[in-house]
């Protein structure tokens, strides 16, 4: 019953990540507008696989070495720029096109992960003393944490693209194709600013 409660909570963790705004959520409903609620579906599971690669990689390695707090935020500044060349192309959207040239490719997708202090940080302090209490319990338990988490993060997501996509017939209907990209990507700068706000505070103390 135990195993049983801990796996519930770490599913609702995933949900409560699936629906916290990020990139990760703008990229998909970037998608959304760009070529349906199908095509999203590709980016999440995009999306799912970068995240659960370098979240497996983390619960593999992390205790083999003593990481400090400043990498991260290094980490963050570097994904900052990377946000914000992903939201320029963003913004040079107008109108809905065939769907050829996708902008939130796999490599992009796993570079925008590995280069998010804000990932790493959330997977070292609220993720991995959670994955290694649920070890304790049955042997690989850590492993379970990881499928348990992003099944959560999956079906949330792949839920808000669906709501979302229901409004994309009104805008295109309303010729606003052009207004929500540039907010789209007006989003993407704001969480680079973020990544570069939280590092500096963290320089300055």
């Amino acid at each position: 019953m135990e195993i049983f409660i801990k796996i519930t909570e770490i599913f609702l963790l995933g949900l409560i990540g699936g629906a916290v705004p990020g990139p990760m959520l703008t990229a998909v409903f970037t998608e959304v507008l760009r070529g349906g609620f199908k095509k999203s579906v590709v980016v999440t599971l995009r999306a799912l696989g970068a995240e659960a690669a370098v979240a497996l990689v983390i619960l593999l390695i992390v205790f083999s070495f003593t990481i400090p707090p400043l990498y991260f935020y290094v980490v963050s500044i570097f994904g900052a720029g990377f946000l914000i060349y992903l939201a320029t192309q963003v913004w040079l959207i107008e109108k809905i096109d065939s769907g050829e040239g996708e902008i939130f490719t796999f490599v992009k997708i796993l570079i925008l992960t590995v280069l998010s202090g804000a990932f790493w940080i959330f997977w070292l302090t609220i993720c991995l003393p959670r994955a290694f209490a649920l070890r304790e319990l049955v042997a690989g338990g850590q492993y379970l944490f990881l499928i348990s988490f992003e099944a959560g993060w999956l079906l949330m997501t792949v839920f808000l693209a669906y709501i979302f996509s229901r409004f994309r017939p009104l805008l295109l209907k309303k010729n606003l194709v052009g207004a929500v990209f540039k907010v789209f990507a007006l989003l993407l700068v704001f969480f680079a600013l973020k990544s570069v706000y939280s590092s500096l505070i963290f320089f300055l103390k």
